[in-house]
């Protein structure tokens, strides 16, 4: 009798929905306006239930508008967020008015095939003879999120590569003062040499300025698509990255063993010069007193060329290796008290190239910090 009675409540029920709808797209007006909306609309019942849909939400969502007259409005919500959603509705209705929905929260819906995407959603009410009806104004705001996040990357990388290349470009502006100083001290007596000595390294370490500044500026305007990816000399790159930080190295007195055989590979010149200067340096400061350095490759079975640079400093924790090439945040900052300001962004260079990074390291028996990079065959 009760599975009866409830069949004979729902008869009513999908009648009243049946009814209610026909009404709403009986009027034109109505009707053409729904489905000139760029965003999917939907009314519901006071039960959640699915009064019209327009063509928009159908075509997001992947449904027939016809087939979803009736059914629960959770068909469009994900399976974790019903219960929370149903106490949603059911306070709407107690007070309805316009407003937005989940205002600071990404809201997510689910389509027909069990898939989700982020929405933006406003809700409102209509007043009709078969009772108040919900109205819900959805758009699928994906595209416009992952432009945001893309954004908030993009930022990220400039933040981290700026702050990498602030060290070098304080080093070399130092070198300048420190030798101009040196030329107008009258107490200082220099020899022709030492003078011309002292003018060639001010003119080197504005060009170094300027070579950083340019490739700081070419790094903020270039996608990956934009580069041209070919065969890269990477013993020249890595000199060059050395001779920028020749001024660390004599300073602390810098043990370098570079290997005699260094593979190319396919990759893009002025950006893993920057890597290697981040790698390098780091290893400066943090691989023993006085530091010891190898640089080396091998190549991988995959077809990579692994480049390594070992240091015999501490080594890193478990935890910081976890995170060491994540995006900049605080709480790496304080853990890393400065270690790997600018690991972040050379992660990001070796993705834009297809390459990637990695991280060998024991306490108390130094750290190998490697990028891989494609073969030239």
């Amino acid at each position: 009798m009760e599975n009866q009675t409830d069949l004979i409540n729902e008869l009513k029920i999908q009648k009243e929905i049946a009814y209610t709808s026909g009404l709403l797209q009986g009027d034109v007006t109505i009707k053409t306006l729904l489905e000139s909306l760029a965003e999917g609309v939907i009314f519901i019942n006071e039960s959640g239930r699915i009064i019209l849909i327009n063509d928009r939400l159908a075509e997001l969502t992947g449904h027939d508008k016809h087939e979803v007259i009736g059914q629960h409005m959770n068909i469009f919500i994900p399976d974790d967020l019903h219960s929370k959603h149903d106490s949603h509705v059911k306070g709407y209705f107690k007070a309805p008015r316009i407003r937005p929905m989940g205002e600071g929260l990404e809201l997510t819906a689910k389509r027909k095939d069990g898939s989700t995407f982020l929405v933006e959603l406003s809700i409102s009410f209509l007043n009709t003879e078969s009772g108040k009806l919900g109205i819900g104004f959805l758009t699928d705001i994906t595209t416009r999120k992952e432009a945001e996040y893309e954004l908030k990357k993009r930022n990220q990388e400039l933040d981290a590569y700026a702050h990498t290349v602030a060290h070098d470009l304080n080093s070399s502006l130092a070198g300048i003062v420190g030798f101009s100083e040196l030329l107008i001290n009258p107490s200082f007596e220099l020899s022709k040499e030492e003078h011309d000595s002292y003018l060639n390294e001010i003119a080197e370490g504005g060009r170094k300025m300027s070579s950083i500044i340019g490739e700081l500026l070419l790094f903020a305007s270039m996608k990956k698509e934009d580069v041209d990816i070919g065969e890269i000399n990477m013993r020249n790159i890595i000199d060059s990255a050395c001779h920028r930080l020749k001024y660390q190295i004599e300073e602390k007195n810098v043990d370098i063993e570079i290997s005699e055989n260094i593979s190319n590979c396919l990759g893009y010149s002025l950006w893993i010069e920057e890597v290697w200067l981040n790698y390098i340096s780091n290893a400066i400061k943090y691989g023993g007193t006085p530091p010891k350095i190898k640089i080396y490759s091998t190549k991988t079975e995959d077809g990579y060329i692994k480049y390594s640079v070992e240091d015999k400093g501490e080594g890193i924790s478990d935890d910081l290796k976890d995170i060491i090439f994540n995006e900049r945040d605080k709480s790496k900052d304080k853990l890393t008290k400065g270690l790997g300001l600018g690991l972040s962004i050379v992660k990001r260079i070796l993705e834009k190239l297809d390459g990637h990074v990695s991280l060998e390291s024991e306490i108390g028996q130094g750290s190998i910090f490697s990028f891989y990079l494609k073969d030239l065959n």
